[in-house]
């Protein structure tokens, strides 16, 4: 049985998994500025689609550990 160890609107604090950094994960083209932020761990980049439900609300991942890369 898997846990949804993140299913919150906050960022947790730290990675329930190893207990690294955890980082908000930005969809979409990125511009220079937001490459050099992914560079410095300050984000992940999660790539130019974003899944949907059914109501049109984003289904991805919001937050990932920069050590482990758990998402979720």
């Amino acid at each position: 049985m898997t846990k949804n160890l993140f299913k919150q609107n906050r960022k947790p604090g730290i990675c329930p998994i190893c207990g690294g950094k955890v980082v908000p994960i930005v969809y979409g083209m990125p511009t220079g500025e937001l490459e050099e932020k992914a560079d410095r761990g300050e984000v992940v980049l999660g790539g130019c689609c974003i899944a949907l439900d059914e109501k049109g609300r984003s289904i991805d991942p919001k937050w990932a550990c920069i050590n482990c890369d758990f998402r979720e």
